[in-house]
């Protein structure tokens, strides 16, 4: 992980690097204490989290805040300073600040702050990675909530029905069942949504142009970090 101080005051960026160098050894610590090493710290691919004051002698926060977020879009901005009130507060969440530590018990708070800011990129990394995985499938996939309202689908999946993603996600499931099949698979959603896996069956499907397709279906519970069953995957083959 890659963190970049941007601080003029020589005791201040001594304290935050010490700090961040004993709780993180694995990190590169970067500094920035003047206009030439911000501009030729930015000309980086990349910065995970980005510590910066707000009264500094050549720029102010918010702009070091928006500097960084239009170089690197997926950085972890965090202010500390002993300034600023709640405009500027008000301000910096607007553009995308992750924590805002004011001066002297910030600095206690740092190292937890930059803990929740690398685990928050980790987490978008992540998610990033299986969304790739999962429109990489051949299969269509898409996720059904209990309410029975569809909350994402994979490419194959808007290739099978027909749908882009802002034309069905957010609709009910039931515009892709055929009326005559609603009631059967209504009920296979309840038992995946008990935590039971429906194992592949033969069923009708619904295009966006109104046709039937076969397929073979398998739904599959998903569950959050408490084991708690909220939605359920729709793995669908278009049978030939």
């Amino acid at each position: 992980m890659d963190v970049l101080v941007v601080e003029d005051n020589p005791t201040d960026r001594m304290v935050i690097q010490a700090r961040l160098r004993r709780a993180f050894p694995g990190a590169q610590i970067l500094a920035a204490d003047g206009p030439l090493q911000f501009n030729e710290h930015l000309k980086r691919d990349g910065c995970d989290v980005v510590i910066t004051g707000y009264w500094l002698g050549w720029i102010d926060g918010l702009s070091v805040l928006q500097r960084v977020r239009e170089r690197w879009p997926r950085s972890r901005v965090i202010m500390l300073t002993g300034n600023g009130g709640e405009e500027v507060v008000a301000s910096a969440f607007k553009y995308g600040l992750h924590r805002y530590l004011l001066k002297p018990d910030g600095f206690d708070e740092l190292v937890a702050a930059a803990a929740s800011a690398m685990e928050s990129r980790r987490r978008e990394e992540f998610q990033e990675l299986m969304a790739m995985i999962v429109n990489s499938f051949p299969d269509g996939i898409h996720s059904v909530d209990a309410a029975g309202i569809i909350t994402a689908t994979n490419a194959a999946a808007r290739q099978i029905y027909g749908y882009e993603d802002i034309e069905i996600v957010g609709r009910t499931n039931e515009i892709l069942l055929p009326a005559a099949r609603r009631d059967e698979i209504r009920r296979l959603y309840e038992r995946a949504l008990g935590g039971e896996v429906v194992p592949r069956f033969p069923t009708l499907q619904v295009r966006s142009d109104g046709a039937e397709i076969a397929v073979a279906m398998t739904i599959l519970p998903i569950r959050d970090v408490d084991g708690a069953v909220s939605h359920v995957a729709c793995i669908t083959t278009p049978i030939c």
